[in-house]
């Protein structure tokens, strides 16, 4: 701790003094955020925050769960000519009637950062809980859903594709990443650039899977714990990296539950305009 509190105190100095002798304010910005990107990596560098210790409720067990997959959250007419976007998508009216269901029948939301100290014993898992997953980034994720979530008291995981924030329109930029972040969202990783992981060879793939986890990481100063398969594409060359740095990797496949021997290929429920709202409930009806 000693070491770690020398060393913002030495970095603070640099940064005072080089803002004396800093040609301009714009010069002086960059040098803080160049520090304070020391300061996290620093810090975060020997926490081996990609371990968890499960204790023995859970251990080698299947847990019940709702993992819900979202993509569009937008009205997509049913006769467009766009087949899988309809597919892929969740109108915000039928969102927030998912949300207010959730809520009169006291349904929590948890994210993999909760459920990683679920696992851990550090907290109770709820009665009845479900997670919500928001996968690419899409704009409407701000603009639809993270206002209704906000409104609800709900939370859910948004896995960003590192390289399209600022660089394309249709997805959400840093810092409306950055603002969910710091309002109860988790931001997962979804690759740098939506590649099938089972098609690259073994520097592509670790670029993938480590350098989306870095950019994200020093955007939102966080740890990133999950990662979505980009189409849900994995092999075993795939889980041997994906193991080094992530707590928890989603599928595509179906399943209401997690393994908790197989973290990294946790199923999911993908969510088309035909879901039923009422299947949630009947879902823990029946696993009673």
């Amino acid at each position: 701790m000693k070491a770690k509190i020398g060393i913002i105190i030495l970095t603070i100095s640099i940064l005072f003094s080089k803002n004396i002798y800093a040609e301009n304010n714009k010069q002086c910005c960059q040098i803080a955020t160049n520090i304070s990107k020391i300061i996290f990596n620093y810090l975060n560098k020997d926490q081996n925050l990609n371990k968890i210790n499960i204790i023995s409720e859970y251990k080698d067990k299947k847990v019940n769960f709702q993992n819900f997959m979202f993509h569009y959250i937008e009205d997509v007419p049913k006769n467009t000519k766009d087949k899988l976007r309809y597919n892929l998508s969740f109108s915000p009216q039928k969102f927030e009637e998912l949300l207010k269901y959730l809520d009169e029948n006291k349904i929590e939301t948890i994210t993999f950062e909760d459920l990683k100290e679920i696992f851990e014993g550090k907290k109770k898992m709820p009665e009845k809980a479900v997670m919500l997953g928001f996968d690419d980034g899409h704009l409407d994720h701000y603009t639809e859903a993270f206002p209704l979530l906000k409104k609800y008291n709900k939370k859910g995981v948004f896995f960003i594709i590192s390289s399209f924030p600022g660089n394309d329109q249709n997805y959400m930029n840093w810092e409306q990443i950055i603002e969910m972040s710091q309002n109860g969202q988790e931001i997962g990783s979804h690759t740098v650039s939506h590649p099938n992981l089972t098609t690259l060879n073994e520097q592509e793939l670790k670029k993938e899977l480590f350098e989306s986890k870095k950019q994200i990481e020093e955007k939102i100063k966080k740890s990133v714990i999950s990662i979505a398969y980009p189409i849900g594409k994995f092999n075993n060359n795939v889980l041997k990296y994906t193991k080094e740095i992530y707590i928890f990797a989603r599928t595509t496949k179906y399943g209401g539950f997690i393994d908790t021997k197989n973290l990294l290929t946790i199923p999911t429920i993908r969510i088309t305009p035909e879901f039923s709202i009422k299947s949630i409930s009947n879902n823990f009806e029946n696993k009673k």
